[in-house]
């Protein structure tokens, strides 16, 4: 029997020892990924590509919350503090998304519903379901066309009326497009659905029970959360300037603010059961981005690798898909080249090449911008409109590139009928463009 609690003793110590060493292990891994991302961002600051807030999160464990600014005087206009309010725009499709899944929950309405059990006269009406909403594959455009600058102040009826009169990109389910009309749609279910106003509903249902205090909406809601607000910036002929939060072009419905701390909240509450069988993607990720003039916001979630972000900026200039990438690569410890200055060389090519590429493209995207492009000397030539707005250098024959110091690139992909379309990168994030003729 002594021998057996002996032998027992042994066995729990150097279980003991054995789990003291990965917890050693895996704070030491966590402490390298704190490094690395301090590191990056740091970086990126000092290239004057960065000005925000970053919160990450590797299981339960804080690894960074840090506010990097291009100005560290508090007077600056684009100094920020890791309390700061940010407007974080599209992220608001993802708390739309919950509010659904919670409304189906409770028995109010169901994803399987379409437009025509909402609004009788909606056209396509029947072949529209939420589901399609939610996932843009409705056919709706991206924005609602022919709109004057005072025409965004409207309310959430008067753009649902205005998205009947809309014609479908494409039959609806039988292809995906993103599409901001398709959202407004469902802004106004749910604010029916709750009798107040869809701004009010995010306040009442997400905010308010999750203590996201230092959240908020700019319009439509009771109580102004205003506290500690960003200032949005952009970078114009090398000089940093402020612009307006809300845009002229902008609807009002859903224009929300948050800090990462709250943010983080959200995120933590939306991975439990049952949203986020609801919520996920096919890879176990939850995430939103979001985004306008000055400004850009990040929310992610991996569920299988346990870590979760948040990524506030009140710059556009960051490469802001990139940076989410590499975010990921680094709390996966995957290797990621830290950011450095870019110093592009033009190559020349034969005429014939610059040829190949002359022609009209259409960006979806960008609600339907065409821009046409033609050849000159050794160059490419942008115009819009008939006005010349860019001129491209070309790096391969395949890839073309404007400022030497950035990385946007025009590259042109041989399409199914011999010509070639086109991928447009723009502030960090790319965008295709169709070839029209």
């Amino acid at each position: 029997m002594r021998n057996y609690l002996i032998v027992l003793m042994v066995l729990l110590s150097t279980s003991c020892l054995e789990d003291r060493k990965r917890d050693v292990q895996l704070s030491s891994k966590m402490e390298a990924v704190k490094d690395s991302m301090d590191t990056y961002f740091t970086k990126l600051t000092e290239l004057q590509k960065f000005n925000g807030v970053v919160l990450v999160y590797q299981k339960d464990t804080l690894l960074l919350k840090k506010a990097y600014n291009l100005n560290d005087d508090p007077k600056s206009s684009t100094y920020v503090t890791d309390s700061t309010q940010f407007d974080i725009h599209s992220v608001s499709k993802l708390m739309t998304y919950y509010l659904v899944a919670k409304l189906e929950k409770e028995g109010k309405l169901t994803r399987a519903q379409t437009l025509s059990d909402h609004y009788e006269d909606f056209p396509k009406g029947k072949e529209i379901t939420l589901q399609m909403l939610l996932e843009h594959r409705s056919g709706l455009p991206r924005e609602l066309l022919g709109l004057g600058e005072q025409e965004y102040d409207l309310t959430s009826d008067e753009i649902v009326d205005l998205a009947k009169k809309e014609n479908l990109l494409f039959a609806p389910g039988t292809n995906a497009q993103y599409s901001n009309v398709g959202y407004e749609i469902l802004y106004n279910i749910v604010s029916k659905a709750y009798d107040k106003a869809f701004a009010q509903c995010v306040v009442d249902e997400i905010f308010d029970p999750l203590d996201m205090d230092s959240s908020g909406a700019h319009f439509f809601v009771k109580q102004d959360r205003v506290k500690n607000m960003a200032q949005n910036h952009v970078l114009k002929d090398s000089l940093l300037l402020k612009v307006d939060n809300i845009q002229q072009d902008e609807f009002r419905t859903a224009r929300l603010f948050s800090t990462v701390d709250d943010l983080k909240k959200f995120l933590d509450h939306v991975k439990q059961e049952p949203y986020a069988s609801f919520l996920k993607n096919k890879d176990g990720i939850i995430a939103k981005d979001g985004g306008s003039k000055g400004i850009r916001a990040q929310v992610y979630s991996d569920l299988e690798n346990d870590f979760d972000f948040v990524l506030l900026t009140n710059y556009d200039e960051m490469p802001f898909f990139d940076t989410i990438d590499d975010m990921v690569r680094l709390l996966k410890s995957e290797p990621v080249e830290y950011p450095k200055e870019i110093n592009r060389k033009a190559i020349t090519l034969d005429i014939e090449v610059f040829q190949r590429y002359e022609g009209s493209y259409m960006f979806a995207d960008f609600d339907g911008l065409v821009l046409e492009i033609k050849a000159k000397d050794n160059h490419l030539i942008i115009f819009q409109e008939g006005e010349k707005i860019g001129e491209l250098q070309a790096e391969t024959p395949t890839v073309f590139f404007e400022n030497p110091k950035a990385a946007e690139s025009f590259e042109f992909i041989k399409n199914e009928s011999g010509t070639y379309d086109a991928l447009m990168g723009w502030k960090g994030i790319v965008v295709e463009g169709k070839r029209l003729r």
